[in-house]
C-alpha cells in the first residue's frame, strides 16, 4: 500500500511539472539556428582566375610562390568574379582576396 502512494505522488508531481511547462512565455525559450557558410573558393583555369563566395567591394592580389606581386586588381563587386591572367603552367601561386568583412588567402597550382 505505501509504494502505490508514493506511486500516486510520482505522476501527480510529474503531471504538475509537465503542466506548468506549457505556462512557459517565447521569451524564456531560445531557439538555435543553424549557420549557413557559404565556401570561398578561388580556381583558375584557361587563363582566368574566378572568385566564388565573396560579395561587396574588394581587391585580389595575386603573388608568386616567393613573395613577388604579380597583380593587384580593385574591384567593385566580388561576387561571381573573374579575371583573365596569363600565369605560367605548373607553378603555385598565392591569391590574396581582401574584403570589407575579412582576407582570404588562397593557393592555387596552374596546369
Amino acid at each position: 500500500m505505501p509504494m502505490i502512494r508514493k506511486l500516486l505522488l510520482f505522476i501527480l508531481i510529474t503531471s504538475l511539472n509537465i503542466a506548468s511547462a506549457g505556462h512557459l512565455s517565447d521569451s524564456n525559450i531560445t531557439t538555435f539556428r543553424p549557420l549557413i557558410q557559404t565556401s570561398k573558393n578561388v580556381s583558375y583555369n584557361n587563363g582566368n582566375i574566378y572568385l566564388n563566395g565573396f560579395s561587396g567591394p574588394g581587391s585580389i592580389e595575386i603573388y608568386s610562390i616567393i613573395g613577388n606581386k604579380i597583380s593587384e586588381i580593385n574591384v567593385k563587386e566580388l561576387s561571381d568574379f573573374s579575371f583573365m591572367i596569363q600565369l605560367d603552367s605548373r607553378n603555385m601561386y598565392i591569391i590574396r582576396v581582401i574584403s570589407v568583412n575579412d582576407v582570404k588567402t588562397f593557393k592555387i597550382i596552374t596546369s
